[in-house]
């Protein structure tokens, strides 16, 4: 599976970012490449107070979420 990765800023404090993951799980790399834009593109819409430093698509990877 694939997963898309955003990397956000805060509008106000640039330096301040942080990885996103918007809950894109796609079956290849062209999928995500091709849905990823706009997927991209309604997030941000979604989230007015950051602003996009990059994003990408990559092989999810099994994490450990905080408790």
């Amino acid at each position: 599976m694939i997963e898309l990765v955003l990397i956000v800023c805060l509008a106000i404090r640039p330096a301040d970012c942080r990885e996103e993951r918007p809950g894109f799980e796609g079956p290849s790399m062209t999928s995500c490449l091709v849905q990823g834009q706009i997927l991209v593109a309604r997030w941000l819409m979604e989230h007015p107070f950051v602003t996009l430093n990059r994003w990408r698509c990559q092989p999810m990877v099994a994490r450990q979420e905080g408790i």
